[in-house]
Formats: structure tokens, sequence, C-alpha cells
């Protein structure tokens, strides 16, 4: 007992007992250890503006790859998901940032995920417990769906309002990727519409002259000028009448010179200068390509337009996040 005097009187401050402090201090110290364990397993190793990213949101990610792939509309065909259990965990950091940023723009209610969730089962003819049940037969919670579906439904609109506009693939477009894919033995199963404007040094006042007319014409062709109106004022070739156009010519027909430029050219595209050994100036436009494969091209064409849909929609995606990203606060710890 302690005794202590005051006003002449003697007050009494009973000790705490120790039957009473030990049980505290050990339940101080456990939940410390409870704490420090936690802080461990959620460390963290990012943030985007005032929202942390732990490394439990690093490993939940990789957990929910294959349910990832099925709903969010951006990362189905994404190099990312090409990687998918190979990707780095600074890929996924900042998917997983891009996915906030995303999100804060687009922002998703509870009461629209719910709205989505319940068009997808009327959709599917599925009640929500066979959902949920589809669910846990794969390994995922329901609240892995839920939040995927609200992440998927802000891409969706990001989609719609931002990026959709600023996408179009064309039959060329198709075209180009198709006969790019085929080997190099192929080119001879191949015919090709070419235009060719032609400028020859003997008709101009020096061989420094024409080529300085011929870097003239390409500065035009590629500001915009018609390749046959500027074929018929400047080539020098027999088809200068016709604006240039040599028709559709097979492997075997072409001049070796002229196939050399063509294996570098796409549909619509028009060549550099070059010479041949004559040191005459040529500018190819490539029309088009027929191929001995156009059936099996048909086959793969709704392939290939969602493939290329895919990569423009990652392009233009990638464009509006690196926008967002320079004016939000990241850091990532190393």
């Amino acid at each position: 007992m302690i005794a202590r005097k005051k006003s002449g009187q003697t007050l009494s401050i009973k000790p705490v007992q120790s039957e009473i402090l030990l049980p505290c201090i050990l339940i101080f110290f456990g939940f410390w250890a409870q704490a420090s364990e936690l802080v461990t397993l959620n460390r963290l190793v990012a943030y985007v503006n005032t929202q942390p990213i732990l490394q439990t949101d690093l490993e939940h990610y990789k957990k929910t790859l294959g349910l990832r792939s099925q709903i969010d509309p951006l990362y189905s065909h994404s190099a990312l998901a090409e990687k998918g259990k190979a990707a780095s965990s600074e890929e996924i950091i900042n998917s997983i940032i891009n996915d906030r940023l995303i999100s804060k723009e687009f922002p998703k209610a509870d009461s629209e995920v719910e709205q989505e969730i319940n068009t997808i089962q009327n959709t599917n003819h599925i009640s929500r417990q066979s959902l949920i049940d589809a669910l846990r037969r794969e390994g995922y919670d329901f609240a892995d769906y839920f939040e995927l579906i609200r992440d998927s439904a802000s891409k969706k609109e990001l989609i719609s309002r931002e990026i959709q506009t600023k996408i179009s693939i064309s039959d060329d477009d198709i075209k180009n990727y198709y006969l790019n894919q085929l080997p190099k033995h192929n080119m001879s199963h191949r015919a090709f519409h070419i235009g060719i404007i032609s400028i020859s040094p003997k008709n101009y006042k020096s061989p420094q002259a024409a080529l300085k007319i011929a870097q003239d014409t390409l500065k035009r062709l590629k500001s915009g000028s018609p390749f046959e109106e500027t074929a018929k004022s400047i080539s020098d070739d027999p088809t200068a009448s016709l604006g240039g156009d040599l028709g559709f010519l097979n492997d075997d027909q072409i001049n070796p010179a002229i196939k050399a430029e063509l294996k570098d050219l796409k549909i619509g595209q028009i060549s550099e200068i070059f010479d041949d050994p004559s040191g005459r100036h040529f500018i190819l436009k490539l029309y088009d390509i027929r191929s001995t494969e156009t059936e099996q091209m048909e086959k793969m064409k709704d392939e290939i337009r969602g493939k290329l849909m895919a990569k423009e929609y990652e392009q233009q995606v990638g464009l509006w996040v690196e926008r967002k990203r320079q004016s939000a606060v990241i850091h990532i710890e190393k």
C-alpha cells in the first residue's frame, strides 16, 4: 500500500494486483503479435492516389485469372492474359492500378452490379443459386464474381464512351493480318494488284533533277495526293495513262526489284523510292492481294477481326489509362 498526505489526510492507493496485470500484458502482446503477422501478410505493394494495393490484392488477382478471362472485356485477349500465371508481379500490380483508375472514373454501385448479374442470369436461364454453385465448382466465391462484374461494367462504359468510336477494322486489315501469317514460300500462290510510278533520269536534265522529282512526288503522295492522278502527271511508265495500274500480277510475272519491295508492303500502302539496275526511280502502291487460300481466310474472318479489335482496344485503353496515370499519385514498392 502507498500512503500520501493531502490536506492533512492520508490517502491509500492499492497496488495493481499481478493476477490482473499479467493477463492484460499477455493480451496486449497477443494482439501485437497477430497484428505483426497481418502486416506481413498484407504488406503494401503499391498505392494509387489514396488507395493502397496490398499483397493479398496481388494474390487474389492471380487466383481469379480464369474467372477474369471469362468476364473482363479488356483482359481476355490482352498480352497479360497470354502470359497468365507467368506474368510478373509488377505487370499484375500495374494492371490493378489501371483497374482502379478506370473504376474511379466510371464507378458502379452495388445495385448496378446486381442488375448486371440479373441480366446474365436471365440470358442464361439460371438461378442465383445455380450461378453460385457453378462458381464454387470452379473454385471461386460469389464475392469474387460480384467484384469482377463491377470492374467489367466500369470497363464496358469506358469502351462505349471513350474507345469504341476510335476502333475500325477494315477488310484490308483482316486480309493483311491473314496474309502476313503465311510462310514466305506461299508467296508463289499470290497475285498482286500494283500501281507504279516510274521516273527515268534520261527524261531530265540530270540524275539529281530526276531524284528531286521522285522525292517531291513521294511527299505529295504521303500528304494525300491520289496515286492515280499523280501517276498520270508524273510517271513515264507506259501505264501512266491508266494511273500507273499494272493490274494483278503473279509472283513469276513481277520484276525482282519490285518483288523485293512488295514483301514489306501491306494493302493500301505506298512504298519508299527504290531503283532498278538502270537507275530508274520507282514508287509502288499495293492495291490488293489475291490468294489461293481465300476460302480459308473467309472461315477465319470473324476470329481475325476479334483479335485485331482486341489489340486496338488494348492500345486505345492503354493511351487513355496513360493520360490518367500522369495526373494520379502512383507508387510501386520495390
